[in-house]
């Protein structure tokens, strides 16, 4: 049978695409068009590596070796939920379409079928429309959780826009008021909407975040006072 190459690529394309807004939804954070795209387009890439007559398993070798690159120290949670949530859909696929195998990890198109395809066409929109949905009420809602920080109690803002790491580990913020005297360990300089500053780095041994108790957090020491606690999205894994 002829195998319709554009077609394999665009369907595993679309493939890597729902699986990263799936993984969206299941860590509770909210990915960028912009971070969308480069991670469809170098995942994606694997599909060119079946010309090369590669060891089984390469594939998920160079997925791995990607999410390291992107995710770091956040690798451990990312690629074992990327890996369930495309390998669940790639079963999927390949049973919807009678004419398509599954090979190192891709799936290869050999024939269309107007109804299969309209099958695969319905549930991406549907996964499409809820993760836009999703997107609209992250932005339109303002997400405060409770912080414990010794034996101050505030209000910690989950910003999205917040991207700041220090040596791999997501950098919260947390007002100077609610820390007295600190030890710095360092200093980095952030951009915020309207400048450049530099402010002090100092490790918290332990940080309650929503009833979750974390140890050795890497925080900014902020001056303003227009929130108590800024927190990073990426903390458990997005998962607050």
């Amino acid at each position: 049978m002829e195998v319709y190459l554009e077609v394999t690529y665009l369907i595993n394309a679309l493939m890597i695409l729902l699986t990263f807004e799936l993984l969206c939804y299941l860590l509770n954070i909210q990915m960028s068009q912009k971070e969308l795209l480069k991670y469809v387009l170098t995942y994606n890439l694997s599909v060119l590596f079946l010309y090369i007559d590669f060891f089984d398993g390469f594939l998920l070798l160079y997925d791995l070796l990607l999410s390291i690159f992107y995710f770091k120290k956040l690798t451990y949670i990312y690629y074992p939920l990327y890996l369930f949530i495309y390998i669940s859909l790639l079963s999927f696929l390949s049973w919807i379409l009678p004419s398509a195998v599954i090979f190192q990890s891709v799936l290869i198109v050999e024939g269309i079928h107007f109804i299969s395809l309209l099958i695969i066409g319905i549930l991406c929109l549907l996964i499409f429309y809820f993760y836009i949905s999703f997107c609209q009420h992250k932005i339109h809602s303002d997400e405060y959780v409770d912080v414990k920080i010794e034996n101050h109690q505030c209000l910690g803002f989950i910003d999205n826009g917040n991207k700041v790491f220090y040596k791999g580990y997501p950098v919260i913020f947390i007002s100077k008021e609610f820390l007295g005297e600190y030890q710095k360990i360092d200093r980095i300089l952030i951009e915020t909407a309207n400048q450049k500053e530099w402010i002090d780095l100092i490790m918290i041994d332990d940080i309650e975040i929503n009833h979750q108790l974390l140890h050795h957090v890497y925080v900014g020491v902020m001056s303003s006072h227009e929130y108590d606690c800024i927190l990073n999205s990426q903390l458990l894994g997005g998962l607050l």
